[in-house]
């Protein structure tokens, strides 16, 4: 039986070994490198410090209790899928180094469905995964799945709520910046609010839900008075830049950054800028995730980079594919010792049968 387990330890040590090299390689060192490999190009673009940067987070949608598998499952999915936008973000966060964090909404997944306890920890757990945030001065929109708007209509309490908790702020100014929130999803013309702006600033409006695809009736009200040189949005899941006349609202270009880092251009009076920010959590369905990097400086020159990150599902994949290879790998050999110490067990009896066997006692 020592030989057995002897035997045995020794098996382990190979698939031991597999096992930890995935969870270092797809664990750590693939997301301490990501920014190396990835982001190197625009390290030297956030040098100076007569710009502006700005970090956008877009559709995090921190899991909830209700649509979660029950029990231990619901726990981990939950655990894992905070843990990926915390440890993304971090790195996105020191990466850039940012003036501001900006938050397009769909910041919580069940928030438009949860009990004040629950939006109360949930609340909790969004502070925690962006801790590194100083949130007195970042800015934060709701979206239809913290307030409702999507599958049902929102409520004002739902609105009401969010903003006790995450401030309820239309218009903030930082340095030549103006920022002005647009809430599509109510409709609200709050951002009646926002002064005229100043000949020497640049407008920059925040809203969850793309404005210029559609150039609705709320849309076709807000552009005018509002007047914005770029938007910012998410909602989509997806990264684009659009640009669209300024009077008329009529978009000029879509580009479609799937497979483009970066873009820039020049702020004018012509056009309106809109930049729709990926989502940064893989619980989205979505292949490509990732966080927007926005550089804008005091003559007009703006600089977009979409930071991407590496693919969760891919790295489940493998250490699912892992985990089976080791799984068979150690019942084959298992399954061969017992065979072999079973065998040997019924040789050594024969073999002391025939060595006392006396054939003058038969």
């Amino acid at each position: 039986m020592n030989i057995l387990c002897k035997k045995f330890r020794h098996t382990l040590k190979c698939p031991l070994l597999l096992v930890l090299s995935s969870i270092i390689l797809f664990e750590w060192l693939e997301y301490s490198f990501t920014p190396l490999l990835y982001w190197s190009k625009i390290s030297a673009d956030y040098s100076s410090q007569d710009d502006v940067k700005l970090l956008i987070v877009g559709d995090p949608q921190l899991l909830g209790y209700h649509y979660s598998p029950p029990g231990l499952l619901g726990m981990i999915c939950c655990w894992d899928a905070d843990r990926y936008v915390r440890k993304t973000f971090v790195k996105a966060y020191n990466y850039v180094n940012p003036d501001i964090v900006i938050f397009l909404g769909d910041n919580l997944d069940e928030g438009e469905i949860a009990s004040d306890d629950d939006f109360l920890s949930y609340f909790h757990r969004f502070r925690h995964v962006f801790k590194e945030v100083d949130f007195n001065r970042a800015l934060i929109v709701p979206g239809d799945n913290d307030i409702g708007g999507e599958g049902s209509i929102p409520q004002p309490f739902f609105e009401k709520r969010f903003n006790k908790y995450f401030r309820d702020d239309v218009f903030t100014r930082y340095q030549f910046l103006e920022f002005v929130k647009v809430n599509y999803i109510t409709h609200s013309n709050r951002y009646h609010f926002a002064p005229n702006v100043s000949e020497s600033n640049f407008r920059i409006i925040l809203s969850h839900i793309p404005l210029t695809p559609s150039y609705s009736s709320f849309v076709s009200r807000v552009v005018p008075y509002v007047k914005p040189h770029i938007i910012l949005s998410a909602h989509d899941h997806k990264s684009q830049h659009i640009v669209a006349e300024r009077k008329t609202g009529v978009i000029i270009r879509t580009s479609h950054m799937t497979d483009v880092t970066s873009c820039s251009f020049n702020i004018s009076d012509f056009n309106i800028h809109e930049i729709t920010v990926p989502t940064c959590s893989y619980r989205m369905g979505t292949l490509k995730m990732g966080y927007g990097a926005l550089k804008i400086s005091k003559s007009g020159e703006v600089s977009y980079n979409v930071l991407w990150l590496p693919s969760r599902f891919r790295q489940l994949i493998i250490h699912l594919f892992v985990l089976i290879i080791v799984s068979v790998y150690l019942l084959i050999h298992f399954s061969k010792c017992c065979m072999r110490q079973s065998n040997g067990g019924s040789y050594f009896q024969l073999y002391n049968q025939n060595r006392y066997f006396n054939p003058s006692n038969v």
